[in-house]
């Protein structure tokens, strides 16, 4: 084999490897994204074994009435829910300051978004509610930043909702869903 032959040969061969790295790479980047969002998913549930987040998620999804006790003063109303939550009022803010982060993670690709709304999409609709006195007039100060990825993420979950891409309730949405057979 002459040496141009040979330079030819290698050349092919570089090319192989190079292409065959690319979609060998291509399937590994796929399985990290499906192991990242994985381990986010069990990360957001996780959640649910915080006992003071628990808390603070159940003071909040089990307040009632609360809207009629306030009076329009962001202060006033504030120092209302305080009382209202008493000692679980950290945990109440706690639940608040999650949503926060988890809205700048779902942005940023760090979360994934279906997981958030599979998981949480009912009790993180109720605490926006519950908040509404305080967060929606937040939209009206372009230059306010409070809890903007709490805001953020909530206006994406009702357009979400909106569009018919939201889900009932699990156990309507899936209730003929059976675990496939053990091979």
């Amino acid at each position: 084999m002459d040496l141009q032959t040979a330079a030819s040969w290698a050349e092919i061969i570089g090319l192989i490897t190079i292409v065959s790295a690319a979609i060998y790479s291509w399937f590994q980047i796929k399985e990290l994204r499906l192991a990242r969002n994985s381990s986010t998913a069990m990360n957001l549930a996780a959640n649910f074994q915080n006992p003071d987040f628990v808390a603070g998620l159940a003071s909040i999804t089990y307040s009632s009435g609360i809207g009629e006790k306030l009076t329009g003063d962001t202060v006033e109303d504030f120092q209302t829910m305080k009382d209202e939550f008493g000692d679980d009022w950290p945990k109440v803010v706690a639940v608040l300051t999650t949503w926060e982060s988890i809205g700048a993670l779902v942005y940023r690709g760090d979360m994934d978004f279906h997981a958030f709304y599979d998981l949480f999409s009912g009790e993180f609709q109720k605490t926006y509610e519950v908040f509404s006195f305080w967060l929606d007039p937040i939209r009206e100060r372009d230059e306010d930043k409070t809890m903007e990825w709490f805001i953020w993420l909530y206006d994406r979950v009702k357009e979400y909702e909106q569009k018919g891409s939201g889900t009932p309730p699990a156990h309507i949405a899936f209730k003929d869903w059976k675990p496939k057979n053990r091979a």
